[in-house]
This record gives structure tokens, C-alpha cells and sequence, in this order.
């Protein structure tokens, strides 16, 4: 398996508007500028986008090394190496950046779609029951009573001409490892729908052994 890579990119709005930064989809296509020569490939990296107060963060999970992009500035790159070691522990402070939705296949009318559909959650209760179904997937627990369910504000994109909307939420607390091997592959593989568009990272401190 590839060393995995953490880059962080921090730009300005000015920066971000004179590169196109305009949209979710956006990013996700300037972020494929940082591993050229995987046109047709499988996305190798996960994204997640922070709005600062002078402008964005972009964190970059990446199976393999990224290259910094010509629209980012060189001061505005910090690349590492993540330790095989860093999935040892067995608590975490985490932070999820996440779309959580469920697949309806009726009206409001209770008739049956042709075609299910995603619809977003927003009840707290209904949020922390999907983060337990997909950490009992990921090799890990958290407490819920003590977990923060964030909403965040809606994103719209446009995606071949096509215009879209994700949700988000930002669950944030502990977790304990149950299940390492499990949690390592989910870590890197994300959590969750819309992945593409900056969904899924889990963000993760480590707690003392």
C-alpha cells in the first residue's frame, strides 16, 4: 500500500476566486491538478474544505504524495507523511465533515417512486443513528450523548452544466477503536455519500494511551 500523504492548503479569496474556486465541484477538479498523470484513474484521495477567516483550508488525505498545483503559492503548501504508527491508538478526537442521507422509495403521498431517491437527515436522533451504523462498518464506537451534531451550511454545485445541492453536517467528539484494521481502511477510504465533493474525512487527534 502507497505511504499515505496529509496536505493542507491555505489561500485567501482573492486567490480562490482567480483560480475558479467558485463551487465544491470546483475544488474537487483543482484538486486533481495536484496528481497528474491519473487521468482515468480511481480517485486515490479524500478532501475536506473549511471556510477561515481569510479564506480557505483544504486538507488532502492521499494514497502517494500530492504535487502542489500551479494555483496554489508555494508558502500556501504543507505536505507530511502520516505514520503507520498514527492508526495505533485507540481513541481519537474526531471531527467528520459529512452528507448523511437515507434512500426514500415513496412520496410524501406514500406512492411508490420509479427510481429511489437520496433525501438529507436532519434530526439529530436520525444523524447520530447514521453515524453508528457506519462506525459499526469502520471499526469504531462513540458516545452519542456527548457527540455535537454541527448543521452546516448547504453546498451548491454545477456539474456539467447540471446544477446540485449536498447537505452537511459536522459530528465532532471521541471514538474508540474497535476494530483496527477496519478503522485504518475506513480512514482512508472516507465515510459516507459524496466523497468527491469534499464529504467523508474523518479528522482525527489522537487521545493518550
Amino acid at each position: 500500500m502507497s505511504t499515505l500523504f496529509l496536505t493542507k492548503i491555505e489561500i485567501d479569496h482573492e486567490t480562490a476566486y482567480k483560480a475558479g474556486l467558485r463551487d465544491s465541484y470546483a475544488w474537487h477538479q483543482k484538486t486533481w491538478q495536484a496528481f497528474p498523470g491519473r487521468d482515468g484513474e480511481e480517485r486515490g484521495f479524500l478532501t475536506r474544505l473549511d471556510e477561515t477567516d481569510h479564506g480557505f483550508r483544504l486538507l488532502v488525505l492521499s494514497a502517494g504524495e500530492a504535487a502542489r498545483p500551479d494555483w496554489c503559492p508555494e508558502p500556501s503548501w504543507q505536505s507530511k507523511a502520516v505514520p503507520d504508527a498514527f492508526f495505533q491508538h485507540r481513541a481519537f478526537r474526531f471531527s467528520l465533515l459529512a452528507n448523511p442521507t437515507k434512500k426514500v422509495r415513496s412520496d410524501k403521498m406514500g406512492q411508490l417512486l420509479k427510481n429511489s431517491r437520496r433525501v438529507p437527515l436532519s434530526r439529530r436522533e436520525d444523524l447520530l443513528e447514521w453515524l453508528a451504523r457506519k462506525a459499526k462498518d469502520a471499526g469504531f464506537t462513540f458516545d452519542p450523548a456527548s457527540t455535537r451534531t454541527v448543521p452546516r451550511p448547504r453546498q451548491s454545485f454545477v456539474k456539467k452544466g447540471q446544477a446540485g445541492l449536498h447537505s452537511a453536517t459536522e459530528f465532532v467528539g471521541l471514538l474508540q477503536v474497535t476494530d483496527a484494521a477496519l478503522f485504518k481502511k475506513a480512514a482512508i477510504a472516507g465515510i459516507g455519500p459524496a466523497k468527491a465533493f469534499g464529504f467523508g474525512m474523518l479528522c482525527l487527534s489522537p487521545m493518550a494511551d
